[in-house]
C-alpha cells in the first residue's frame, strides 16, 4: 500500500511495517500517490506534479500555476499506464494532461470558483471508466461534477447536500472512487460520512465514521478492493490529542464492518510526521492509499480486480 502523508509517501505491507518511502523532497500537501508498473511513483502536492522512476530519480516535474490567490494542486490521476499523468490544478481551476517529458497535451477548464478560497475549491480528480472525462469534487461547496477532458463540459453534476447527515464540523466533499459499473464512492472528510451513489447519483447506502467504530478525524481517499472491501484513509490532521486520531487507514467490508485497520499506534515510530504548531502533536496525515499487488508490475492501477 502506497500511503500519501503530507511531505512524504510511505509504501507499507498489510502487517503495517514501513517498506519504501520517498521523503526530503521539499513537497508539502502530498495528497495523492501511485505506484506505476515499472515500479516508480507520481504523486500530486500543493506545488504540482512529481513523478519517480524506481530508483526514485526525478522523471516529470510539472508545477502547478499561480491564480488570483495562490498556488494549490490537489489530485494527480495516471493514465495510460505512466504514459500520461492528470494533474488538478485548484489554484486556477484546470486539468492539465501531460505526457512523460512533461509536455502538456490537453488543458480542461472547470467551472470558476474564484469566489471561493484557495483551498475550499477542488480537492479530487478521478478518471470516469470508459470516457474521456472525469470526476472532480468541488471541496467546500459539496458537489460532485463529470467533466470532458478537453472541453470542460459539465456531463453531469451531483449535490451531495440532500443526502448528508447533519454534522457539527460541517461537510466537504473529498474522496471520489468512480466504479465500472458507474457508481461512486464518496467521502466527505470532515463530515466523516462515506455514501455509495448510483449512476444517477441517488444514495444507495451511507455510513458515518461513528456507525463504522472508527476513531478518526477525517474519511478521506477510497479505493474499492478486488474482494469489494472498500479501503479508506482516515487522516489525522490538526489533533487535539492523539486519541482522536487513532485509526489511519480502515478497510469495510460490505455490510460496513470494519474487517482490518491500521492505526498511528502501528506507524508513528516507523515515519517521521509532521508536528502541529498548535497542539504540538506529531500527525500522520495519511490523505490516500494506493493498494497493488508488489508482485504485478503490471497490474499496479487496476484499482478494481
Amino acid at each position: 500500500m502506497l500511503l500519501a502523508a503530507d511531505n512524504q509517501v510511505v509504501e507499507i505491507n498489510r502487517q503495517g511495517s514501513v517498506t519504501d518511502s520517498i521523503a526530503k523532497q521539499g513537497h508539502s500537501g502530498i495528497y495523492e500517490a501511485w505506484r506505476l508498473p515499472d515500479g516508480g511513483v507520481a504523486y500530486a502536492h500543493k506545488g504540482g506534479l512529481a513523478v519517480f522512476d524506481r530508483e526514485k530519480r526525478p522523471v516529470v516535474t510539472h508545477p502547478a500555476r499561480q491564480g488570483t490567490k495562490g498556488t494549490e494542486a490537489n489530485s494527480c490521476a495516471v493514465l495510460d499506464g505512466g504514459a500520461r499523468f492528470a494533474l488538478m490544478d485548484s489554484g486556477v481551476g484546470q486539468i492539465r494532461v501531460v505526457d512523460r517529458s512533461g509536455k502538456v497535451l490537453s488543458e480542461t477548464q472547470l467551472p470558476d470558483l474564484a469566489e471561493d478560497s484557495l483551498h475550499s475549491r477542488y480537492r479530487t480528480i478521478r478518471v470516469v471508466p470508459g470516457e474521456k472525462a472525469f470526476w472532480v469534487a468541488q471541496y467546500g461547496r459539496r458537489t460532485l461534477l463529470k467533466v470532458a477532458e478537453g472541453s470542460g463540459e459539465v456531463l453531469q453534476t451531483v449535490l451531495l447536500d440532500p443526502m448528508l447527515k447533519p454534522t457539527a464540523a460541517g461537510h466537504t466533499a473529498f474522496g471520489v472512487t468512480p466504479l465500472p459499473d458507474g457508481k461512486l464512492w464518496v467521502a466527505t472528510s470532515t463530515g466523516k460520512q462515506l455514501l455509495m451513489l448510483n449512476g444517477k447519483g441517488a444514495m444507495e447506502r451511507s455510513w458515518s465514521a461513528q456507525e463504522l467504530g472508527l476513531t478518526c478525524r477525517y474519511l478521506l481517499g477510497t479505493q474499492q478492493l478486488e474482494s469489494g472491501h472498500l479501503l479508506v484513509a482516515c487522516g489525522d490532521y490538526h489533533l487535539k490529542s492523539v486519541e482522536e486520531g487513532a485509526d489511519l487507514l480502515a478497510e469495510i467490508d460490505s455490510e460496513g464492518r470494519v474487517v482490518w485497520r491500521l492505526t498511528r499506534a502501528q506507524l508513528v515510530d516507523q515515519i517521521e510526521g509532521v508536528v502541529d504548531s498548535k497542539s504540538g502533536l506529531e500527525e500522520m496525515r495519511i490523505t490516500n492509499v494506493h493498494v497493488y499487488d508488489s508482485e504485478k508490475g503490471d497490474d499496479v492501477l487496476k484499482a478494481v480486480r
